[in-house]
């Protein structure tokens, strides 16, 4: 066994420390550097968690297992329901050039574990609803676009 002094055992345990916070650090961010959040086709992956989405008019947060508002005209039902569709949405790439004019609408949505928020531009068209993340446009393909939004 090596001899080292109380000194030199506690220098070995913060080194030994150190290096394991940066390997799990880089790790994570290797092990998830190829997962974008619309590769798998969703407007916000299943395994992502949603903290907080903020409207233009109200904003819904976690707390815990549930959800709190700050418009009185969301009940609770609809708390829970407007999360669960933004994870179930599914969406599609959309090639055509699209100009971003003042009708679209920004949704911001906290993720867990991510130190920056997405944010999320609606363009509502005749026929469809275009989506605008990670400066890639997309178009909703399985949800009505008003189910992501409840007018308080």
């Amino acid at each position: 066994m090596i001899k080292l002094s109380q000194k030199g055992w506690n220098n070995v345990i913060i080194f030994v420390t150190l290096g394991l916070i940066l390997l799990f650090n880089f790790s994570s961010k290797f092990l998830n550097r190829n997962i974008e959040v619309n590769d798998i086709g969703h407007l916000v992956a299943p395994h992502q968690v949603i903290t907080t989405i903020e409207y233009p008019e109200y904003k819904i947060e976690r707390i815990g297992q549930g959800w709190r508002t700050n418009s009185q005209d969301l009940n609770k039902e609809q708390l829970f329901q407007i999360p669960q569709r933004w994870q179930e949405t599914e969406v599609e790439p959309f090639s055509h050039p699209v100009v971003w004019d003042s009708q679209a609408i920004s949704v911001t949505l906290w993720l867990a574990g991510q130190a920056e928020p997405q944010v999320y531009r609606f363009l509502p068209l005749a026929d469809k609803v275009l989506v605008n993340v990670h400066q890639q446009t997309y178009q909703l393909s399985n949800h009505d676009y008003s189910q992501l939004f409840v007018e308080p």
